[in-house]
């Protein structure tokens, strides 16, 4: 007969149970912090996903942005596909699609129509871009393994993200404060010249003036409103003093187009301070500037051309209303390097005094401002083409989605 006590026999039990109950306490604990940091680890999986979709679409935008702005050699599918690729690439993403769309961010078929479904959109790199295209979806996948959630039977992960980018001309500029520079001069879309008594007067036939690698004249006319105008960003006020400030130190607000603004001074300014300011701030510089179509002696009602009430389209004199459809890129002369080396145009503002060795070219100018009109992609709010679609546009791209 055993001597061993009946509840010593039953006190051992409890230790196989205590046991178990801490393994699986373990197998828990360990499963909610791999939970926790593998969760965390695909949330950053997930924001790079979406940074390399992000990335893909815009590469793929800035490229039908060039396209629509005409530069030539013209892009082609190729040349989107092989800037989504690098893009992608470059975000270190396992997959990446892209298809096409027009500017609302619809996707397109291989006709240029809207469809709903990727598996019926026209793909990039498939050959040829379709009509009516404006933008890139790009869609981007990569897969990973797990740390610790693997004991819970989970071994990988996979994130997703798809992005939507579209180009077409910028309708929006933020302001000066947010680092978006826009010189307080107004610029015609047509090409102008003077009558040789220094009034404006249209060429004909009528043109645009179009992006060049070789210097361009904008003569400045004195005597009427239609060739170049100094806005006033804070209307009523003005003066040589102000336009100085505002060109050295630009200080527009967040702009919109179609729309009229407000114009104090109408030709050559002629001052040695608006001379100044632009060579010594602008030599050499890009910079966007604003183009009209018309001008208006009246306080428009509207945004349009036929907001200028009855009468009053296209007067004489100062305090004009200017009518501005569409932002240029021009780069003035001047400046080191100077990029008109080679040519006589030593600065890109000749507005004191008489200069017309410089600027009359057979139109009686004795003011102008010299440089090029340049392609330019920004980055903003973008709409179909304004202004005519004239050549000097600015183009823009933007994440829609």
């Amino acid at each position: 007969m055993s001597t061993t006590p009946r509840h010593s026999r039953s006190a051992k039990r409890p230790r196989g149970q205590i046991l178990v109950i801490v393994a699986v306490g373990m197998v828990i604990i360990v499963a909610a912090v791999g939970l926790v940091i593998d969760s965390g680890f695909a949330w950053g999986k997930q924001r790079q996903t979406q940074n390399a979709a992000d990335a893909a679409a815009e590469a793929g935008a800035v490229v039908l942005a060039r396209r629509i702005a005409g530069a030539q050699p013209l892009s082609s599918d190729a040349d989107v596909a092989a800037a989504v690729a690098r893009a992608g690439s470059g975000n270190g993403v396992d997959t990446l699609d892209a298809f096409y769309t027009d500017l609302s961010g619809n996707l397109l078929d291989s006709a240029g129509a809207s469809v709903a479904s990727r598996s019926d959109a026209a793909a990039v790199g498939g050959g040829a871009i379709p009509p009516n295209t404006a933008g890139v979806q790009a869609v981007g996948a990569q897969t990973f393994p797990t740390f610790l959630a693997r004991v819970i039977g989970v071994d990988e992960f996979t994130t997703a993200a798809s992005a939507t980018a579209v180009a077409g001309y910028l309708s929006e500029v933020c302001s000066a404060e947010d680092g978006c520079d826009v010189l307080p001069v107004a610029v015609p879309m047509t090409v102008l010249g003077c009558d040789g008594q220094n009034n404006p007067q249209p060429v004909v036939p009528a043109a645009f003036w179009v992006p060049s690698s070789d210097p361009i004249i904008v003569p400045l006319c004195k005597n009427g409103p239609g060739n170049v105008g100094w806005l006033d960003w804070r209307p009523p006020g003005g003066g040589t003093r102000e336009l100085e400030q505002s060109i050295r130190y630009p200080d527009n607000d967040a702009m919109t187009i179609p729309d009229w603004f407000f114009v104090t001074a109408t030709g050559n300014v002629n001052s040695a301070l608006i001379e100044n300011a632009i060579n010594e701030t602008w030599g050499g510089k890009v910079v966007k500037i604003p183009q009209f179509d018309v001008t208006c002696d009246a306080q428009p009602t509207g945004t349009t051309v036929d907001a200028c009430p009855a009468g009053h389209v296209g007067g004489n004199g100062q305090n004009q209303w200017y009518h501005v459809p569409q932002f240029a890129a021009f780069q003035f002369c001047g400046g080191s390097p100077n990029p008109c080396a080679g040519t006589p145009y030593g600065q890109g503002a000749y507005v004191n005094g008489n200069n017309s060795t410089i600027c009359d070219t057979g139109n009686g100018a004795t003011s102008c401002l010299v440089g090029r009109f340049v392609y330019f992609i920004d980055h903003g709010t973008v709409g179909p083409g304004t202004g005519g679609s004239s050549p000097t546009g600015v183009l823009g791209v933007q994440l829609i989605k």
